[in-house]
Parts: structure tokens; C-alpha cells; sequence
């Protein structure tokens, strides 16, 4: 299954795999892999992507057809994404049981992803943003000139 809108910017620009695989650096079937959404792609390296197309994350993955660029957070670690969705959650009125209930799986392996000891993956953090309407682009720490809607 490809992952959201990826290939197409890749299309758009005539760009071949091998050549957003060395922007990215990493080898070509590493990144077909992430393309096609065989392997869970790392937020960092669709940041980049998203950067190089100058677009967002979110419009990458499909979650909003607002293509605006965003800058982000050029520093993205773990504690920084963990601190980011305990904000959120709490924002919402949430708790940690909640949202490790919609991803399926237990409270601590969801409070190791808050605590920063554990790198989300990006298929959890979609699945977060779809479900509690978290911007993705705020979790990395993106900054817009305006809000970017996400799909519902």
C-alpha cells in the first residue's frame, strides 16, 4: 500500500527512487520500502522529504490537502515528540490508558513514547492524529503562518 502522497511528489517531480533515496541517505530499496508502506517510515526522514518538497507532513501522508509549508523543529527527538503528545493529550482531557487503548497497546508502552525512552512510530502517531484530530505537524514542531485542517 503506498503511503499517502509520497510517490505522487516524487512523480510530480521526476524524481527516480534512487534519487530521494540519497537525498534521504539511505539505499534505494530502503526507501521503495517506506514508499510503498511495507516498512513504517521514520518521522524524521518525511520531515526531510516534506522540507525538500516544501510541503508538510501531514499533506505527505495524506491527512489534509492544505500543501503549505512547514518548518520544523530541526532538533526532533523523542522527548521532544513525547512531551509534545502529553501536552495534547492532556489538552484534550485524556489519559495515557486511553490513548494506548487506541493504539493497541499497553499503558506503559504508550507512557515510554511521552517519557521519550521509546521513538514513536509513525504509524502509531497517524493513527493518533486521526482519531484525537492532533496536528502532526504540532507534534514535530512545525511552524505555519496559519492552521492546517486535518481530514476527518
Amino acid at each position: 500500500m503506498q503511503v499517502g502522497k509520497i510517490r505522487d511528489l516524487r512523480e510530480d517531480h521526476d524524481l527516480r527512487q534512487f534519487e530521494i533515496a540519497k537525498i534521504l541517505g539511505v539505499k534505494r530499496t530502503t526507501y521503495a520500502m517506506w514508499e510503498l508502506g511495507d516498512v513504517n517510515f521514520p518521522i524524521e526522514q518525511l520531515i526531510k522529504l516534506a522540507q525538500y518538497f516544501h510541503t508538510n507532513i501531514e499533506y505527505m501522508l495524506n491527512l489534509t490537502s492544505d500543501k503549505r509549508e512547514v518548518l520544523y523543529n530541526t532538533k526532533l527527538t523523542s522527548t521532544f515528540i513525547g512531551n509534545q503528545l502529553k501536552k495534547y493529550r492532556l489538552k484534550l482531557g485524556k489519559t495515557q490508558k486511553e490513548f494506548a487503548s487506541t493504539l493497541n497497546i499497553q499503558q506503559s508502552s504508550y507512557s515510554c513514547y511521552e517519557d521519550g525512552k521509546t521513538k514513536i512510530p509513525t504509524n502509531k502517531l497517524v493513527t493518533l492524529s486521526k482519531t484525537y484530530h492532533i496536528s502532526l505537524n504540532y507534534i514535530c514542531g512545525g511552524k505555519k503562518k496559519e492552521n492546517i485542517t486535518v481530514k476527518l
